[in-house]
C-alpha cells in the first residue's frame, strides 16, 4: 500500500453515500498494510441524529467503499480491532475485484423526476433487487403515491422543529457563491433546484417564515417532494434488524445502492421513512415486518439519461487524509 495508491483509494472511497452529504470520514495510513479510518470531530449532526447513528452508519459506507476500490487492486482488506478509531483496515491477501467494483465511482443520488418513458424498464429492472432478504420492493403506483404522501408529512413534522432546520439548512449549499458549494453538503444541482427555487427555498426555510406560512397551511405545498416521488418506478426499501450493527447497516446500504448503479436504476433516499418514529412504524405495518426489524431508509429508483445526474460534491483529498 504506496501513499500514492493509498489517495487513489480515499478519493474512490470518499464517494460513498453519506448522511446529508457531510462527509464525516477521515483517513490516515498507518503503514504499508494498515488504514485507520476517523470520525471527523465537526461533522456530525447533533439535532437531526443525537445519538450518532447515521453518521456510524455513513463510516461503515465509507469503509465498504475503501474495501471494493482496494479489491479493484487485487488488495483484500479486512476489519481489525481497534480501540482508539471508528475502523482499522488492514491487508489480508489478495482477492479477486469486486463484482460492484465497475459501478463504485458512477454511483450517483438523483432528487429529480425520472423518466416516465422507461417505467416499465426501470421496474423490470428493480425485480431482481426483491430476492434480497433486505429489501421489500414497492412498484404499485397507488402504494408509492401512498408513501410519497407519508414522506411529506413525516418530514413537516421534522421541519418544525427550528433546531433541526437550521442544522439542515447550514449544510445546505444554495448558490455557486457559496465557498462549500462544490465542497460537501446539499447543493441547489444535487437538489435539482434552479437558482431562483434554491433561494426561495433557503428563504422559507427561515425563523420565522417557515412558522408564518406554517400556519397559513403554505409551507407544506412549498417544502413537498411528494411530486418528484410519485415519478419513481419503485421503491426499494431497506430493512434490518433492529439490534443491527449500523457500521454493518451502512456497509450492506452501500452495497444495495451499487447493485441499483449497476442495474443502471438511479435513486436518492427517503431518509425521513427511518428516522421518523411514526413513519417508519406506519411503513413497517405496511411491509407486514416482524418486531424485530426495522426500515432504515427507502429508495425511490428509476431511469434517467445519465447526463442529468450532478457531478459529486466533495472534500478535497488533503482535508480528508491525516498525517
Amino acid at each position: 500500500m504506496t501513499p500514492e495508491l493509498f489517495r487513489e483509494l480515499v478519493a474512490e472511497a470518499a464517494l460513498s453515500p453519506n448522511v446529508h452529504n457531510i462527509q464525516p470520514t477521515l483517513w490516515r495510513l498507518v503503514d504499508a498494510t494498515t488504514i485507520a479510518m476517523l470520525t471527523h470531530p465537526e461533522r456530525t449532526l447533533p439535532w437531526g441524529d443525537p445519538s450518532g447513528r447515521d453518521v456510524t452508519t455513513s463510516l461503515g459506507a465509507a469503509f465498504e467503499g475503501m474495501v471494493i476500490a482496494a479489491s479493484k487492486h487485487g488488495i483484500k482488506l479486512s476489519r481489525a480491532a481497534t480501540e482508539t478509531e471508528a475502523a482499522r483496515l488492514v491487508v489480508d491477501g489478495q482477492c479477486d475485484p469486486d463484482p460492484l467494483a465497475a459501478v463504485l465511482t458512477k454511483r450517483r443520488t438523483y432528487r429529480g423526476r425520472f423518466d416516465a418513458r422507461r417505467k416499465d424498464e426501470a421496474r423490470e429492472k428493480a425485480q431482481s433487487l426483491a430476492s434480497r432478504a433486505d429489501v421489500r420492493l414497492i412498484t404499485r403506483g397507488d402504494d408509492i403515491a401512498a408513501i410519497a404522501d407519508q414522506a411529506d408529512t413525516a418530514t413537516m413534522r421534522f421541519y418544525r422543529d427550528r433546531a433541526y432546520r437550521q442544522e439542515l439548512t447550514s449544510w445546505m449549499r444554495l448558490t455557486k457563491l457559496d465557498p462549500n458549494y462544490a465542497r460537501d453538503g446539499l447543493n441547489a444541482r444535487a437538489m435539482e433546484m434552479s437558482a431562483p427555487l434554491a433561494i426561495a427555498a433557503g428563504m422559507v426555510m427561515q425563523y420565522p417564515t417557515f412558522e408564518i406560512l406554517d400556519k397559513l397551511q403554505l409551507a407544506a405545498s412549498l417544502t413537498a417532494e411528494a411530486g418528484v416521488t410519485k415519478t419513481a418506478s419503485a421503491l426499494v426499501a431497506f430493512v434490518q434488524d433492529r439490534d443491527a450493527d449500523p457500521f454493518q447497516t451502512g456497509r450492506d446500504w452501500h452495497r444495495l445502492w451499487l447493485e441499483m448503479t449497476a442495474l443502471g436504476l438511479a435513486a436518492s433516499p427517503l431518509t425521513i421513512l427511518g428516522d421518523d418514529e411514526q413513519a417508519a412504524t406506519e411503513m413497517s405495518q405496511r411491509l407486514n415486518l416482524t418486531p424485530h426489524q426495522r426500515v432504515v431508509t427507502v429508495l425511490r429508483a428509476g431511469i434517467v439519461d445519465a447526463r442529468k445526474l450532478p457531478p459529486p460534491a466533495r472534500l478535497p483529498l488533503d482535508e480528508v487524509i491525516l498525517a
